[in-house]
């Protein structure tokens, strides 16, 4: 049962280089050159329990939480150590502090073969829509002996592309698009460099996404699901690097703050008072289901960024008693509110 839920995925992504799907159409260059090797991502983006030497061996799970009293889940990533350990004066937070590659979001949708309707087992990816088209991927660097390091961060900044007829998963990579820009597509391109000629898409203007590209071949699971109530496949999202095809989950837009310099982070609360589970008091921490965030996706305030508080419910309570939104712990807690100064930020993505 184990083998055949983690080569979900990943057989999903090779289906494609077989020959038998009929929709899979070469288009000058343009093919499935199957998924990306992940080998060299960082651990965050390989999964829990990931050996990076055998694909498809890790898995994420989401993490349960409410907002506005409703329940929601959320993927969490730490900042990358380049990130946590800027120098002043850029802070952690700063936009300049990391690289954010373009990524070309199709705006429009694209062509689908006519009749067309998705087969989980016939399809390598559906073709009634177009992934996105990205230009760099994750990578660490591992030395026997030294902790791992790595300075990519789920950060890309958006290119908007209008489809003009181009069929649906014919366009994988960012030389391709670039290529048919102007008959297939329309995307704003960048003057030809003086050297080379080469063109690449202009990024809109402070339209930053966070989409974490992870090992394709992992399994995804709901907060609610695991490897006895899932395939694996679901909240993740597929895409494409230089014909290669890769998975992602989706947080949204990052706002920043009005003069474009900081990104907008959300509050997460947790009690620090005990919560009594199973006739016990405890101490509770991030990430063990007692999280409550500013917003939900796509209300004011939302940000896959959050910033953790905490406050005091003034003794022990039950998770039942305890509150389930930002506005009754502000109205109810708010003097006793305090930043976790011992929890850096981390990423915290609300997939749709």
């Amino acid at each position: 049962m184990r083998v055949q839920r983690m080569v979900v995925p990943l057989s999903l992504a090779l289906m494609g280089l077989g020959g038998c799907n009929p929709y899979e159409r070469w288009t000058g260059d343009e093919f499935n050159a199957g998924p990306v090797d992940a080998q060299t991502f960082p651990p965050e983006y390989l999964g829990a329990g990931a050996n990076r030497q055998r694909a498809g061996s890790g898995s994420f799970t989401a993490k349960a939480a409410f907002a506005g009293g409703a329940e929601i889940e959320y993927f969490r990533f730490s900042f990358s150590p380049s990130q946590s350990t800027v120098k002043a004066p850029q802070t952690p937070l700063s936009v300049s502090a990391v690289t954010k590659p373009s990524a070309y979001v199709f705006t429009n949708g694209c062509q689908a073969p006519e009749g067309y309707s998705f087969d989980p087992v016939r399809d390598a990816v559906r073709y009634d829509e177009q992934g996105v088209v990205f230009t760099r991927l994750p990578s660490a660097t591992y030395t026997p002996g030294t902790a791992v390091t790595w300075s990519y961060v789920p950060i890309v900044s958006r290119v908007s592309v209008t489809n003009k007829g181009a069929e649906c998963q014919s366009i994988k990579s960012e030389a391709a698009l670039v290529k048919r820009a102007g008959s297939e597509v329309e995307v704003k391109l960048t003057d030809p460099a003086p050297a080379t000629g080469k063109q690449v898409g202009v990024p809109d203007v402070g339209s930053y996404y966070a989409y974490a590209i992870i090992e394709p071949g992992a399994a995804v699971y709901h907060a609610d699901e695991d490897a006895e109530n899932s395939t694996g496949v679901g909240p993740q999202k597929w895409g494409w690097y230089n014909q290669y095809l890769l998975a992602y989950l989706d947080g949204g837009q990052i706002p920043v703050t009005e003069d474009g310099s900081q990104w907008q982070t959300q509050r997460l609360y947790i009690p620090r008072s005990p919560v009594t589970v199973g006739g016990s008091d405890k101490t509770v921490a991030v990430g063990q289901g007692f999280d409550v965030l500013a917003a939900r996706r796509g209300e004011p305030g939302y940000s896959p960024i959050c910033e953790v508080w905490t406050y005091d419910a003034g003794g022990p309570l039950t998770p039942e008693q305890l509150p389930k939104s930002a506005a009754e712990i502000e109205t109810n807690f708010g003097a006793t509110a305090q930043r976790a100064t011992s929890v850096p930020s981390f990423y915290c993505l609300q997939t749709e």
